[in-house]
């Protein structure tokens, strides 16, 4: 009876908070075949979260915080607005308790504070972002089934926010990447010979972002990135994180070629499932396919990197599009003295079709103070939304990093150029200067 009594505080304590994280429970406590109930480490580093182990595996519970000053400013600085936010407040739980083949993770961002490029949503989910089952039979083949932060996205995104090494994602990721969304994929780490590796990811997913969760509202989106490695992995992972904490001995190298095409996208990049739909004369509905193309790469070398993304979008619109659905589903012929070509500009203005590129990159001293700059740029097509008003932008940013990822303070200024047609003598463009305080438990 005793020990059953400790067994439930400890598992509430568990639920409260950190008030045992230093306490260590044995083990041998009350199991079920070769899963034994607790055990909580004594020792704690910040960022390692907290860890429920038993005989095969663990789960682990992480919280992290990032708070954020803005400040923003035209050219001219006749005038200044500034705000408080919290960028993320994010709480996560993983592991592999019962078999260590097989992996979980959900993941909630409690802020929310996801806004679309464009007004109106059928259905959306904004604090649910990860959520998946992953199974590895072995070190070369990994299957995963759930929401996540896509491959077939630009290097970027390969990068959670609390390892990114700057306060927010470049422009170009903005415009083009469509970040989360629910499906099956396949991750391969093949070796070529020598100290070469060959990573492929292959994805299929709703293509409707967290709407899929609800519906999948057009078809799916098929997406394959091809990732070489000419100089064997990363440090610690250091092939996702930005800054080069590991401080590599050896020149290290990943470069990606990514290609996905979305068939029957309803949203103007995959983040908004359902916000478009189209119909032909009969009101069936017909949507457009949208087809990405990237190339990137991240390099990193004694304290140095660098990471780079170049990104293509186009769209294929039917000629048998007649109208439109609004939200409600009511569905309203386009008029009939319009011409193919004008249904076909109208389809692809709610598309983000066009080029865009980022390149950035950044020095970590020894005294943990770090150094980056990002240049983006981005061209829109004549007929595509209005993603590139901004389409060239400049970043600076200082770090100091007092816990690695897990504990630093971000300090950056950005410069938006408008483009030149919108452009006048009074404004050219807009600075902003953040600070951003993070730490992750």
């Amino acid at each position: 009876m005793m020990r059953k009594r400790m067994a439930l505080f400890a598992i509430m304590g568990l639920l409260l908070g950190d008030s045992i994280l230093a306490q260590d429970i044995d083990s041998t406590l009350a199991s079920t075949g070769n899963v034994h109930l607790l055990k909580l480490q004594k020792s704690y580093t910040l960022g390692e979260g907290l860890k429920v182990r038993s005989s095969v595996g663990n789960i682990t519970f992480n919280q992290s915080l990032q708070t954020l000053y803005l400040i923003t400013s035209p050219n001219n600085f006749n005038s200044t607005s500034s705000s408080f936010s919290i960028n993320r407040a994010r709480l996560t739980m993983k592991g592999n308790i019962f078999d260590k083949r097989i992996y979980m993770i959900t993941r909630l961002n409690f802020p929310g504070n996801y806004q679309s490029a464009t007004t109106g949503s059928r259905s959306f989910n904004p604090e649910l972002e990860e959520a998946l089952i992953q199974f590895s039979p072995n070190a070369t083949h990994t299957f995963n089934v759930g929401l996540r932060a896509d491959y077939i996205d630009s290097r970027e995104l390969r990068i959670e926010g609390e390892d990114n090494g700057f306060i927010g994602r470049s422009a170009a990721s903005s415009a083009f990447d469509a970040v989360f969304d629910y499906g099956i994929r396949y991750i391969g780490k093949y070796k070529l010979g020598g100290k070469q590796l060959l990573k492929p990811y292959l994805s299929l997913t709703t293509g409707d972002g967290r709407a899929g969760l609800q519906k999948n509202y057009g078809g799916f989106k098929y997406g394959i990135r091809l990732d070489y490695l000419p100089f064997d992995d990363f440090k610690a992972g250091g092939e996702f994180r930005t800054e080069d904490l590991e401080r590599e001995e050896t020149p290290k190298l990943a470069v990606g070629v990514v290609y996905s095409i979305n068939k029957g996208a309803t949203s103007a990049y995959g983040t908004n499932g359902g916000r478009y739909l189209y119909g032909d004369a009969n009101q069936n509905v017909v949507l457009p396919d949208y087809s990405k193309y990237i190339f990137d790469y991240i390099f990193k070398y004694r304290g140095f990197y660098s990471m780079g993304s170049l990104i293509a979008t186009k769209a294929t619109v039917p000629s048998s599009i007649a109208g439109a659905f609004s939200l409600k589903g009511i569905f309203t012929p386009y008029p009939t003295l319009q011409t193919t070509h004008q249904v076909d500009s109208t389809v692809r203005s709610y598309l983000n079709i066009g080029t865009g590129y980022n390149i950035q990159a950044g020095y970590l001293f020894k005294s943990d103070w770090s150094v980056a700059l990002r240049y983006s740029y981005l061209n829109s097509d004549i007929y595509s939304a209005a993603f590139a008003s901004s389409n060239r932008n400049y970043s600076f940013v200082l770090t100091k990093y007092l816990s690695g990822n897990n504990l630093k303070i971000q300090t950056e200024v950005d410069y938006y150029e408008l483009q030149n047609n919108l452009q006048s003598i009074n404004n050219k463009g807009t600075y902003t200067g953040q600070i951003m305080f993070c730490v992750n438990l």
